[in-house]
């Protein structure tokens, strides 16, 4: 009897102790089977990282074409000077409008130095998609030509401009290139700023000389004809322009101008006087009406905003050169004076730096 106790006591003890084990076992996780569990959770958060990733590559990829193309839309309207393809022989952002010469940059041997002059506008640049020229000079993607004749070329840039020029030659050339806002040394209206246009320089070693031209965008167009739409053709920073023009021009023709002050009357030296004697001149055998209009409108054939005059110190003598600058039909005008006596007789200059240097002004 004790002896079955015995047997029914240790199986109720191995049942406890193998119900035990059961319920540990539930509770418990195998190492191999821990690891794995973390490298599954490892592997989803690696998943939902790369699914970001690849979102954000494809929002980087969607705002870069976007840039190219806004990049693609000002460079092809020809107001964006874009020098990565102009490095490349590609000009089509200069097509935007009409390259004008506005000055050069002179050594006149008087003891000043290099002077940029705006009275001198005489050059021509043409500009196509693949070539630009001056007639002499080309530029294209393989370099500078100069009458025809290829030339050892190099190339400089920086991150704001970029030059193409010459190099061991009896004369060098190089052209550089100005996107708006790059530089502040060819300036019209002396106020300091940066260029306002895109700008093209074309040196030559022979006598250092440097011609400068900007481009005549379509928004500087609509400007001037906003301007004439509104009547004021003529203002104070124009006036300004035109007289550091007139100072520089002067040099040039080795004269010294007087300029009407708004104020006084310009004494000439054959005893007229400037305006008050516009009512007497004569054009070309015929009178026509002019007078003295500041802001270049008004109810006359010729609106004069500008005089200057030059009495000539040489024999013959008395003698004069009197310009006026005016408008005719809202048009830019420079009529000269030269008549020693009687009644003074007014044409159109002759002179095309001072008409061109005018009508470049009167343009801004």
């Amino acid at each position: 009897m004790n002896g079955l106790k015995k047997i029914v006591l240790s199986a109720t003890c191995l049942a406890v102790l193998v119900t035990l084990s059961a319920c540990g076992g539930k509770n418990a996780q195998h190492p191999d089977s821990a690891s794995t569990s973390r490298t599954s959770r490892r592997a989803s958060s690696s998943s939902s990282s790369t699914r970001v990733t690849s979102r954000q590559q494809t929002s980087s990829a969607d705002s870069s074409l976007a840039s190219a193309s806004q990049q693609k839309k000002t460079t092809t309207d020809g107001t964006h000077m874009n020098l990565s393809e102009v490095q490349n022989g590609n000009y089509r952002s200069l097509l935007g409008g009409k390259w004008k010469m506005i000055g050069a940059k002179v050594n006149y041997h008087k003891g000043n130095g290099l002077e940029f002059d705006t009275s001198q506008v005489d050059g021509q640049l043409s500009v196509s998609k693949d070539k630009i020229t001056t007639g002499t000079l080309t530029v294209a993607k393989n370099g500078i030509a100069v009458d025809g004749e290829s030339k050892t070329t190099k190339f400089d840039s920086n991150a704001e401009t970029f030059s193409v020029s010459t190099e061991d030659e009896a004369i060098n050339w190089a052209v550089t290139f100005y996107p708006a806002g790059s530089t502040s040394e060819y300036q019209v209206n002396g106020d300091g700023q940066t260029n306002r246009q895109n700008l093209i320089t074309v040196w030559t070693s022979n006598n250092n000389y440097t011609q400068v031209f900007a481009q005549e965008t379509s928004s500087t167009s609509q400007s001037t004809a906003a301007t004439k739409k509104n009547g004021t053709l003529w203002n104070t920073s124009k006036d300004q322009q035109l007289d550091t023009f007139m100072t520089q021009w002067s040099k040039t023709m080795d004269q010294d101008y007087t300029k009407y002050d708004e104020v006084h009357d310009l004494d000439i030296s054959t005893g007229l006087s400037y305006p008050h004697d516009l009512s007497d001149v004569i054009f070309n055998g015929h009178r026509d009406s002019i007078a003295w209009a500041p802001t270049g409108q008004g109810t006359h054939e010729y609106n004069v905003v500008a005089i200057y005059n030059h009495n000539g110190t040489k024999p013959p003598l008395p003698n004069h050169i009197t310009y006026f600058f005016a408008f005719k039909d809202g048009s830019p005008i420079v009529l000269v004076d030269q008549s020693r006596d009687g009644t003074p007789i007014l044409g159109e200059t002759e002179n095309v730096k001072l008409k061109a240097g005018f009508a470049r002004i009167a343009g801004n």
